[in-house]
């Protein structure tokens, strides 16, 4: 997930992760796009809605308890909401509603007169997919590193991380908590998270003022900017 003030502007150029290391991870989800674009090509596009609509009970179950009130620490700092995922399209946007995350972005699968073709549009989980989404987000205008905050636990988050001033790696595997650590970005689990993030937006000197001249608004009655 990612936040950030849509005034962005003089984003520094980030560092890339190893792409050796990158390149690791990609062909695992290589395959599973492979899998994915053959199993829907040929079907209509209410079929797929449909499927999805069937599975979002079971794909609900796995958004953890505490994720409500995570979405609503860069909310209560002004900022706008993103949700970047390798999964289908159609589950991410649920997902996305159900937390109120403002924007979804997941795999798309290529539709023509109403049908499937086997392609897909956009691949989050390759190289280069979670930047493009982030790209897609901004406008194709830069992050402002000032103002902005970004957590996630896979190695293509790594690509928002960059970008992002604030960034928070959950539970990572191996490969992300070695980025984590040479790059002096925050680590957390599921214990500490909320208190990791609340601190971090708190202590900031922009996205922490924000907070503080809501909640003074909110003292004197009067509804903060969203």
């Amino acid at each position: 997930m990612a936040g950030y003030h849509d005034e962005s502007a003089g984003a520094g150029a980030p560092g890339s992760a190893d792409p050796a290391d990158a390149a690791a991870h990609a062909p695992t989800a290589a395959a599973f796009y492979a899998h994915f674009a053959r199993a829907l090509q040929g079907a209509d596009r209410t079929r797929v809605e449909l499927a999805a609509e069937a599975a979002w009970p079971a794909a609900r179950k796995r958004i953890l308890p505490f994720a409500d009130e995570l979405v609503r620490l860069p909310h209560a700092a002004g900022l706008r909401t993103v949700l970047i995922s390798g999964s289908p399209y159609e589950i991410v946007r649920r997902a996305a509603a159900e937390l109120g995350i403002g924007e979804a972005h997941g795999t798309r699968a290529e539709f023509r007169r109403g049908r499937c073709t086997g392609a897909l549009t956009t691949t989050p989980a390759l190289p280069g997919g979670k930047r493009a989404a982030l790209r897609t987000a901004t406008r194709g205008g830069p992050v402002d590193r000032r103002s902005s905050f970004a957590i996630g636990n896979s190695p293509s988050d790594a690509e928002v991380f960059e970008q992002a001033g604030l960034a928070v790696a959950f539970e990572p595997d191996p490969v992300l908590r070695g980025w984590a650590m040479d790059r002096d970005w925050i680590t957390a689990d599921r214990r500490d998270v909320l208190a990791v993030c609340q601190d971090l937006i708190a202590t900031h000197p922009v996205l922490g003022a924000t907070n503080r001249d809501a909640d003074a608004d909110a003292d004197a009655g009067v509804a903060g900017p969203r």
